[in-house]
């Protein structure tokens, strides 16, 4: 998924990349004892990503037909939603958070690969 050579395609992966990151990490159940600060900043750099992934979106914000497998929207849906189950499975722990935390900072990493694809 995170290996796209089409701009449009790798905006669309990386947008939707952020928004599951913004829904997890703005959800109420995200940890009391982290850095309130930390955690605003972090929401507000995600929602500026967004903004500036959706600019480089067709109107419709669909991907282009005939570029890549027509599941790669359902197959990042499905890896944040398993991380969603996991949280849930956990309670919400704090342990559960940090293996989050985790495959979040994996996600930055690849996400710079792919704004690199949309310039």
């Amino acid at each position: 998924l995170l290996h796209n050579s089409h701009p449009q395609q790798a905006a669309t992966i990386a947008l939707r990349i952020l928004q599951h990151l913004f829904a997890i990490f703005s959800s109420p159940s995200s940890p009391q004892h982290w850095d309130a600060q930390a955690r605003d900043e972090l929401l507000n750099n995600l929602q500026h990503h967004i903004q500036r992934f959706r600019q480089c979106l067709p109107a419709n914000g669909l991907l282009l037909q005939g570029h890549g497998p027509r599941n790669l929207l359902l197959s990042i849906n499905k890896y944040f939603t398993t991380i969603q189950e996991f949280l849930h499975t956990h309670n919400h722990s704090a342990c559960a958070w940090d293996h989050v935390r985790l495959q979040a900072r994996a996600c930055f990493q690849h996400l710079h690969d792919l704004a690199r694809t949309t310039r």
